[in-house]
């Protein structure tokens, strides 16, 4: 007799556990592959004090949920097994009436201690839950910071931020993929983007905050530690979602101020007759409609340069109509950071053997990586360069010869 042939109660009743092993062995499968990443995300490692906060109600929670799902697991297991009735042995057979066992509906005191008891489970779940997202909404940093905010720009694919140390209005330092903080500070943060929704999430330093173009969203960050702590974009953007990555990096106080005051230093040209200065002309050719370096790239083919006071929070750069993409990653102090592209690719290979402020002029680099970058930038981190509709991601520029290539990277070399 065929499946297709047996009586309807015979064929549910079918044991079907290799189907369903093999459904688990796919769930966890595809859990474990959409967990990976290039850089892990460690959400109970926190290293300030609001990440520990959430950390701490993360597990309490998962503690309650644990002891819920055990005891409620055990009860089904329980009664399936104390009263589990036998397939029947002729195929040919449907399962044989049985009694029911004794029912419990309009047991008063049962239906009353379930109903009573998961509300109060929630409800104490609820007053913690409650208690720190209050606690994560208050976005007020005191008034004794180093950094009067910091605009988080979100573009595809990659996170801009401009620090504005005082209130004039005015970003004094700008830079892309990395943000650097004093240890120890809490820093606001106004949130925003300027194409799409994105979600700003460094999980060891807070939650996560969209970035939502036409609206600024305030948020705080604190790094409690030095290092650095990798961060992701969370809300699905686009084709290269998965690779708008960032840093957060947490320096002391005395390096954090030798960094802004590096930061805050406007580039210069490298001496003539050097490899540096060849690739200058390079950069000036094909790099300049699109990336600034303060003190160097000219605006609109005038005499004046371009300067952080060109930022304007998610707006265009103001006046800097020959820009190609809108806003591309300014490149002033490229050799200072330890990533490039969005932050996906590391700038030197020692990154972790070296502090942070002397990368620059220790740091091994990823010239590999950095010229593949250059050369055919679609090809690392797939982009929308020759859409219809906008660029959005680094041209390619396979034309360029071998020595244009070298020179170019002599050149950002010394952006340091």
């Amino acid at each position: 007799m065929t499946e297709s042939e047996l009586p309807v109660q015979s064929v549910r009743s079918m044991p079907s556990r290799s189907r369903q092993l093999r459904a688990l062995v796919a769930l966890a499968t595809v859990a474990l592959l959409s967990a990976c990443a290039d850089t892990p995300l460690d959400t109970m490692a926190p290293e300030s004090p609001i990440a520990n906060e959430i950390n701490n109600l993360f597990i309490g929670v998962g503690i309650v949920a644990i002891i819920v799902f055990v005891l409620v697991q055990g009860a089904v297991i329980y009664m399936a097994r104390r009263f589990r009735v036998d397939a029947p042995d002729d195929e040919d057979d449907v399962y044989p009436d049985e009694e029911f066992p004794a029912q419990i509906h309009g047991n008063t005191r049962l239906e009353i201690g379930w109903t009573i008891v998961p509300t109060v489970i929630m409800a104490i779940v609820g007053f913690f839950t409650l208690g720190t997202l209050f606690n994560l909404d208050d976005v007020s940093a005191s008034d004794d910071q180093q950094i009067e905010k910091v605009v988080v720009v979100g573009q595809q694919w990659w996170w801009e931020f401009q620090y504005h140390l005082d209130d004039d209005g005015v970003a004094d330092i700008v830079t892309a993929g990395e943000l650097v903080l004093p240890v120890g500070e809490e820093i606001l943060l106004e949130v925003t983007s300027r194409d799409v929704i994105h979600s700003f999430w460094v999980p060891a330093l807070n939650g996560k905050r969209d970035a939502v173009p036409g609206r600024s969203s305030p948020w705080t960050i604190e790094a409690g530690s030095v290092g650095r702590f990798p961060g992701e974009c969370t809300e699905f953007c686009g084709l290269s979602h998965a690779y708008m990555e960032k840093w957060a990096v947490g320096l002391e106080l005395a390096d954090w101020k030798t960094w802004a005051a590096n930061q805050m230093a406007d580039a210069t040209a490298p001496a003539e007759g050097t490899d540096a200065a060849a690739g200058w002309e390079v950069f000036s050719a094909q790099c300049a409609s699109c990336h600034v370096i303060n003190g160097l790239t000219s605006l609109n083919d005038t005499d004046a340069v371009d300067s952080v006071e060109l930022y304007d929070g998610a707006n265009r750069l103001i006046d800097k109509q020959t820009q190609v993409s809108g806003a591309a990653p300014n490149l002033t102090h490229i050799a200072s950071r330890s990533s490039f592209a969005g932050g996906i690719f590391e700038l030197y290979e020692n990154v972790d053997e070296v502090d942070y402020l002397d990368l620059a002029s220790a740091g091994d680099l990823n010239r590999g990586q950095l010229e593949a970058w250059i050369i055919n930038a679609p090809e690392q981190k797939a982009n929308a360069w020759d859409s219809p509709t906008g660029q959005r991601g680094m041209t390619p520029f396979e034309a360029l010869s071998d020595d244009d290539v070298d020179n170019l990277v002599a050149f950002l070399m010394t952006l340091d």
